[in-house]
C-alpha cells in the first residue's frame, strides 16, 4: 500500500509542477515535468508523437541489506537564519508541504530500488565541521555524505577529509542533475570535493539577486524594469540611477537612518563580491589546466569595483545592513523595510523571497546587474556562506554504493523535488508576477562560484571584497597591491597540497 501511495504521489506532484505559472524554463524543462500518468510504456505520451524520454543514469536494483545511509547535515540556532537549514535531504513522512512530500517520495522511491533507509543527522553549524575531521581521524565509517557550507570546503579539503568526487564510481557529474556552474567553478587541478545540483534545494535557495517594490516604481515613475532586463541593460548604472530620488528623510530629523528613512538600495556585506561576479569578474580564475590564477587586478575588475563603491558608499541613499549587525536582526529588518515602502530595491538571496510572503504591496524579483550592456549574459553568484553542497568523506566505507545511490537521488530529484521547488513552490507561492517568474528563469540559469572568495586565498576576498562596504572604504588597488604575493603563496600551497591528496 505504502508503494502505490508513492507512486501515486509522486505521479501528482510532478503533474502539478508541469500545471504550475509560469511557463518554461527554469530547473527543468516542460518536456521534463509531464506526468508519468500520461505516458505509456514506450516512453511516449498517449496521441502524441514520440518524445525524448527522461534521462536517468543506467542503475539497476541492488539489494544493501537496509544499510543506513546517512546525511550528516548542520543547522544554525540563530532565529535569524532559520531559512538556511536543510529541507531537501529527508523527510519523515507526509505532512502536505510540497518540498518536504517531495523529499519524502523521492527516498522512498531510492530507499525500495536499493534496500537501504535513508536517514540524517542534524547538528549545529560549527560541529559539522569538528565531527568530520573526528570521524576521519578516527578511521570512523559513520556518514555517507557531509553537507557543508560551501566556505567550509577550504579546510576540509585541503586537511584530506573528503573524497575527490570524479573518483567515484557511478557518479558522472557532467549529467544535468549535477549543477554544471559547480563542477567548471570549484574545481583545482582537476579535483573536485564538493557537488551541487537538484538533489538540494539549499544551493537555489543561496543564489543571490535583486527584488524591487512596485509600488515605489510606480510612485516615482520609472521605467519598465523587466523589459530594461530583456532588452540587456540592466546594469550597475541603472541600479544607481533609479535608486537615486527615492530616498526620503522620513522623519525630518535631518539625517538618514536604517529604521526611520526612506532608501533607493538595500546591500549587504555579501553584495561586494556578488555584484563583483555579477558583473563578469572573479578574483581567481583558473587556466586550462585548471590551475588559479588571479584575476582581480584588471582594468574591467575596476571599472567594476569603481561601481561598486559608487553604490555602497552612498549613503545619502542606500542603506548596508551589515553596518547595523549586533544592533537589530538585520534580515528582519530588510523585510519591514520593503513591506513599510522604505526600499525601492534590495539584493536578496533567493531564501528571503518567502520572507515576503505577508507583503501587501507587490514587489518583483530581478537578476543581479551586469557591467554594462556589451555584457553578454546575466550572472548568479551563489552564495558560500548559506548555501551547502555534498561531500564524502574519505572514511565513506563503500564508495560505490554512495555514488550509485547518490547519483539516482540526484536525478530522481530533478523530476521531483526541483519541480516542487521551482514550479510550485516559488514560481506559484511567491512570485507576484508572471514577468518575475521569466526573471527567476534568468537567475537560476547561468551560475558561478568564485574561488578566489570561496578559498579566501591570502585572506583578500573576506577582508577586503566582503568588508569594503561595511568599512566604507573604496581602496580595492591598493590593497590588492599589497596582498597579491600573499594570495600567489596561499595558491600555490593549496596546489601543492591537492597535487598530494590521493
Amino acid at each position: 500500500m505504502k508503494k502505490i501511495l508513492a507512486v501515486l504521489l509522486l505521479a501528482l506532484i510532478i503533474f502539478l509542477a508541469a500545471c504550475a505559472e509560469g511557463g518554461d524554463g527554469g530547473a527543468v524543462s516542460n518536456e521534463d515535468v509531464k506526468s508519468d500518468a500520461a505516458i505509456d510504456q514506450s516512453g511516449e505520451e498517449e496521441g502524441a508523437e514520440p518524445t525524448t524520454a527522461r534521462e536517468y543514469p543506467e542503475l539497476e536494483p541492488k539489494d544493501f541489506g537496509g544499510y543506513e545511509f546517512l546525511f550528516l547535515a548542520r543547522t544554525l540556532s540563530n532565529p535569524d537564519w532559520v531559512e538556511w537549514d536543510h529541507r531537501d535531504l529527508y523527510a519523515a513522512e507526509m505532512n502536505g508541504d510540497v518540498i518536504n512530500d517531495a523529499v519524502f517520495v523521492r527516498n522512498k522511491k531510492i530507499e525500495e530500488k536499493y534496500n537501504i533507509e535513508i536517514t540524517e543527522l542534524v547538528v549545529e553549524h560549527p560541529q559539522l565541521t569538528s565531527l568530520t575531521q573526528k570521524a576521519v581521524r578516527a578511521g570512523d565509517d559513520i556518514y555517507d555524505v557531509v553537507c557543508p557550507h560551501v566556505t567550509e570546503l577550504s579546510g576540509l579539503a585541503q586537511a584530506g577529509n573528503l573524497v575527490d568526487v570524479f573518483q567515484i564510481p557511478y557518479l558522472d557529474t557532467s549529467k544535468p542533475w549535477w549543477d554544471q556552474g559547480t563542477v567548471r567553478d570549484l574545481s583545482i587541478i582537476k579535483k573536485l570535493f564538493i557537488l551541487q545540483g537538484d538533489l538540494l534545494v539549499l544551493d537555489n535557495d543561496a543564489m543571490e539577486a535583486m527584488i524591487f517594490h512596485k509600488g515605489l516604481h510606480q510612485d516615482h515613475a520609472l521605467e519598465n524594469l523587466y523589459d530594461i532586463v530583456k532588452r540587456g541593460e540592466w546594469t550597475f548604472d541603472k541600479l544607481i540611477e533609479m535608486s537615486k530620488g527615492v530616498a526620503l528623510d522620513l522623519n525630518g530629523d535631518g539625517k538618514m537612518y536604517v529604521q526611520d528613512d526612506r532608501f533607493g538600495c538595500i546591500t549587504q556585506a555579501d553584495s561586494n563580491v556578488s555584484f563583483f561576479v555579477s558583473g563578469g569578474e572573479k578574483i581567481v580564475a583558473k587556466d586550462k589546466d585548471d590551475y588559479p590564477i588571479i584575476t582581480f587586478g584588471s582594468e574591467r575588475g575596476y571599472r567594476i569595483t569603481d561601481k561598486i563603491s559608487e553604490l555602497m558608499l552612498d549613503e545619502d541613499n542606500v542603506v548596508h545592513l551589515h553596518r547595523y549587525e549586533g544592533k537589530f536582526p538585520i534580515y528582519d529588518e530588510q523585510v519591514k523595510m520593503m513591506e513599510e515602502n522604505r526600499a525601492l530595491f534590495s539584493w536578496i538571496r533567493m531564501r528571503i523571497v518567502e520572507r515576503l510572503r505577508g507583503m501587501e504591496m507587490d514587489f518583483g524579483i530581478l537578476p543581479l546587474p551586469k557591467l554594462d550592456k556589451n555584457q553578454e549574459n546575466h550572472v548568479t553568484n551563489m552564495n558560500p556562506h548559506t548555501g551547502a553542497g555534498i561531500s564524502i568523506p574519505v572514511t565513506a566505507g563503500d564508495i560505490e554504493r554512495t555514488g550509485m545511490i547518490l547519483e539516482d537521488l540526484s536525478a530522481e530529484s530533478r523530476y521531483t523535488l526541483q519541480p516542487a521547488y521551482y514550479e510550485i513552490n516559488l514560481k506559484g507561492k511567491y512570485a507576484r508576477d508572471d514577468e518575475s517568474q521569466d526573471m527567476l528563469d534568468i537567475i537560476l540559469s547561468n551560475t558561478a562560484h568564485d574561488i578566489g572568495y570561496v578559498y579566501d586565498f591570502g585572506g583578500f576576498g573576506m577582508t577586503v571584497m566582503l568588508r569594503h562596504g561595511q568599512n566604507k572604504k573604496s581602496d580595492y588597488a591598493s590593497q590588492f597591491e599589497k596582498m597579491e604575493p600573499k594570495m600567489q603563496t596561499a595558491i600555490e600551497k593549496m596546489v601543492s597540497v591537492y597535487e598530494d591528496l590521493d
